[in-house]
C-alpha cells in the first residue's frame, strides 16, 4: 500500500485529527494508524510512545487480523473494534478507511477514561478519518 508523503492535505488532515483527540483528552496518550499490513501511516503520541510506532503498527495490524479471523471462525460477523483491557487502560483497535484504502486505527486510553468514553472517541476519530480524501 503507498502512503502519501508526509506533507500531503490528507496526512496534514490525519495528524491534526490524531491531535486534537489526544490533546482535548489527556487520557488519551496515543492514537496510530497503520495499514492492514502493518506499515505505519501516522503516530501522535503525548508520551514517549511515539517511538514506537514501527513495532505498534505490526501489532495493531496482527491484532485486527486475528480478531476477524476469530469473529469469523465462530461465526459472530465482522469483527467492529477489539479491545485490550489491561491494568492501566485500554487498548482498542478499530477498521477504517483512510484515503479510500482500509486501515487499522489504535487508540491507548489511560484508565482515568471510561471504556464506554474511550470506545466513543475513537469511534468518532474514525469517522473523522475515513472522511479525509486526497
Amino acid at each position: 500500500m503507498t502512503t502519501p508523503n508526509e506533507k500531503s492535505p490528507a496526512k496534514i488532515a490525519l495528524l491534526r485529527h490524531m491531535k486534537a483527540l489526544c490533546e482535548a483528552n489527556r487520557e488519551i496518550i496515543l492514537a496510530s494508524l497503520c495499514t492492514t499490513d502493518g506499515f505505519p501511516i501516522s503516530c501522535f503520541s503525548i508520551s514517549d510512545l511515539r517511538n514506537q510506532a514501527d513495532k505498534f503498527a505490526a501489532m495493531s495490524s496482527t491484532l485486527s487480523a486475528l480478531s476477524d479471523s476469530s469473529a469469523t471462525q465462530m461465526k459472530q460477523g465482522k469483527c467492529d473494534i477489539t479491545i485490550v483491557e489491561a491494568t492501566s487502560g485500554n487498548i482498542l483497535f478499530v477498521k477504517t478507511d483512510y484515503i479510500g484504502k482500509p486501515c487499522v486505527l489504535t487508540v491507548v486510553a489511560q484508565n482515568r477514561m471510561t471504556l464506554a468514553e474511550a470506545r466513543y472517541k475513537t469511534k468518532k476519530l474514525m469517522g473523522e478519518i475515513a472522511a479525509i480524501s486526497e
